[in-house]
């Protein structure tokens, strides 16, 4: 079975003992977290039939249908409360994410930890976990072939306060404050991003100028931290 770095990295992230991993496919992260004895037992969840039985038949030749349980269902919707300690939710859009934690609710606020990793929208994912009473004591960004995967490590806030700008929701204010080099690679793609919409749409001054400076505070971001790495998009 093939363990790839994203799958690697948030087991290592992994702190509990008995996880929920939502949306598990083809089950290979509840396989890796049991078999590197990050957890002792864990229900993986599916929408569809079909991915959950090939996760089924992959957990079944490890030998670990006594220890992954699969459940077929929405979101946190196959679990009860305290069933699990800990969850995962990868491979999903930021605005799936944060309504399967919305929706999911009377079994999130039972969890001492979540592990997220969203394909877009992670603002909206990190606005949500405040939402929710979750803070994020943890980011880490994994670069994966060509394809960046931002974690989210979030626990009960217990009253704590959570005061994020708008571009710290964007990139994470503990992925600023700790940068590693797959993050500062990662700042090329919104760079492109801001610079083809400035180019290719008819934008309001007002809308053009949040671009601009969403783009100027990544490269004053990037020039701080790491002026020998930037590669800044030519005109």
């Amino acid at each position: 079975m093939n363990i790839t770095k994203r799958i690697s990295s948030i087991c290592e992230h992994i702190d509990g003992q008995r996880l929920a991993d939502i949306g598990t496919d083809h089950c290979f992260l509840p396989i890796h977290a049991i078999k590197s004895e990050k957890v002792i037992a864990v229900i993986a969840t599916e929408l569809n039939a079909g991915p959950l039985e090939r996760g089924r038949a992959n957990v079944a030749r490890e030998g670990l249908l006594d220890k992954i349980e699969l459940r077929l269902g929405d979101g946190f919707s196959p679990i009860m409360p305290s069933e699990c300690d800990c969850a995962t939710i990868s491979g999903m859009g930021g605005m799936l994410i944060a309504s399967i934690l919305e929706r999911g609710i009377s079994v999130v606020c039972e969890l001492n930890q979540l592990i997220l990793s969203p394909q877009s929208d992670h603002a909206l994912v990190r606005q949500t976990l405040h939402k929710i009473g979750f803070e994020i004591y943890a980011e880490d960004m994994v670069k994966e072939g060509e394809k960046f995967y931002p974690l989210i490590i979030a626990r009960p806030c217990e009253g704590r306060v959570c005061d994020y700008s708008d571009f710290e929701y964007e990139f994470g204010k503990l992925m600023l404050e700790r940068p590693n080099d797959d993050f500062y690679a990662y700042l090329d793609e919104p760079l492109r991003k801001n610079k083809n919409i400035i180019v290719k749409n008819s934008l309001t001054e007002a809308r053009k100028a949040e671009v601009l400076g969403v783009n100027r505070a990544i490269e004053d971001f990037v020039n701080r931290g790491r002026p020998e790495k930037i590669n800044v998009i030519a005109d």
